[in-house]
Formats: C-alpha cells, structure tokens, sequence
C-alpha cells in the first residue's frame, strides 16, 4: 500500500461505513463459535496483515492477547497510536511459520491480505497459518470479490487479484482447512464498484493514470449518509445470520476451522 492511502485508512476506519458493516459482520460470525474464552488457557489470536489497526478491536473483543503484524513500519506506527495493549510485530506475512511457534494462536484474522502484490503465493501463506494455529482454531478470512470489479482503488492499495467465493474455499479446504462459513457481503457497492471499474478502464484506455495515493472510495461520506448506508448493511447482516450467505457483493468473507482438533462446525450454516 503506499503512504497516502495507509494515512487515509488510519483517518477513517473507526467511522466509514464500510469499515464498521465489516468488523460487525466478523463479530457476529465470532459470537456464534465462539464466547471468547478457551478452557484451561487465554485466547490468543493474531490479525495477519494488520495494516493501521482497525481491525485489531475484532480481536480485542473476543478477550485475551490480540497481536497484530505487518511488514509496513508506517502502518505499525499508526496502528501503535492508542492501542497500547497490543502487541505489534513487523514481519512478512509469507513467513509467518519464521515468526510465531506451531499452535501459538486459537483465532487468525486475515483482512484484505492475499490479494496484495507482494503475497508470493496465496496457498503458502494459508498452510502457514494451519501450522500457527491450534489444532480446531478459527480463521477468519475477507478479501475483495470479482476480477470484473478490479479499479484504481485496488491499485492503489497494491491489490493484484480478486477471489470468487468458490476459489478461496477451494484454496482453504486444500490448505487444511474446514470451512464452515462462506458468504459474499457489502452487496450494496457492487453497482457503484462496477460503474468505478468501467469508469477507470476508460480512462486508462484515454491515456489517464497516476493520481493521488488516497482513494476517493475511502472518503467518508457526510454524516447522515454514512449512517444509511450502515443501517443498509445492517440488514444484509440478519440475512447472512439467517439464511447462511448472499450470492453477490464486493467482498467475500469465510470463516473456517483448522482441521485435526475438536470443534462445532455443526453450530455454523454452510
């Protein structure tokens, strides 16, 4: 990600829209397998690619020791400002086995992350975080959905390919993964997302490119819109709680379990 946009995110993500419908949704996903606590143990859960942070108050409500890496100095640096009960690392995501013990972690979150460029290899990075977490530990994985919807925002964030529900299910389960959840979200973007693409291949085709390091995407939006569109997703949040998943949206979103431990994937819909 370059400076700009990692300064924006740290600006935003505690307010924009699309940042809160996110965390919301993981935690709602969370409190069905889980009410935070390990018998005998504390939870210990790891958020792989933290980037500036926001993400690490998904980890903080589920209790215990919440860590946070990422292989950008300026990242870590705004994620440190005023969380200083985490533990910061910097490390490279595709050597994750270097950094941590086998089975240090009951709970690995992954936002936005295997889709960057400098991830070498997707499958890689998943097999070593089979071998960080326990045997039953929960991942939590999100990334940007649909090659058809890849723009200058992705450009900007280093995004170098999108993912179908199917494909990273398929990526889980051959990594050593049960996956007990699978959803598209954010279905409330996929037209004005579609209507950015079309309108960055044109420019792109005119000739235009360069910009700015921060995304239009990421400003927030006046306060009673911002506020709608939550309220919006709020609802796409009781169908996944009801009906398991929705079939389209800018995101995709799998929560699975590490195979070779005792756990209650009964508890969550397919």
């Amino acid at each position: 990600m370059r400076d700009g946009f990692y300064r924006q995110t740290s600006r935003v993500e505690s307010e924009h829209w699309w940042f809160l419908h996110r965390r919301a949704l993981v935690d709602d996903l969370l409190r069905v397998v889980s009410d935070g606590r390990r018998e005998g143990g504390t939870l210990r859960s790891l958020d792989l690619g933290c980037g500036t942070g926001g993400n690490l108050s998904v980890l903080a409500r589920q209790g215990g020791v919440a860590v946070g890496l990422d292989r950008s100095a300026l990242a870590l640096e705004l994620a440190r400002a005023g969380r200083p009960q985490v533990l910061l690392v910097r490390a490279d995501a595709n050597r994750l086995a270097h950094s941590f013990a086998p089975e240090s972690f009951d709970l690995v979150t992954v936002f936005n992350v295997l889709y960057h460029r400098w991830i070498e290899r997707e499958e890689d990075v998943l097999e070593q975080i089979g071998r960080v977490l326990k045997p039953g530990g929960r991942l939590v994985l999100t990334e940007p959905a649909f090659n058809f919807l890849y723009r200058r925002h992705d450009e900007i964030d280093f995004g170098a390919r999108r993912y179908t529900r199917s494909g990273l299910r398929r990526r889980l389960e051959a990594t050593g993964f049960e996956v007990t959840r699978a959803t598209y979200f954010n279905s409330v973007a996929l037209v004005p997302a579609a209507v950015a693409a079309l309108v960055d291949r044109v420019r792109v085709f005119g000739g235009a490119g360069g910009g700015s390091d921060e995304s239009v995407e990421l400003k927030v939006p006046p306060w009673a819109l911002n506020r709608l569109l939550f309220a919006i997703c709020s609802l796409e949040r009781r169908w996944i709680a009801t009906f398991g998943s929705i079939p389209f949206g800018v995101g995709v979103l799998l929560l699975a379990r590490r195979r070779g431990g005792e756990g209650s994937p009964a508890q969550v819909g397919t």
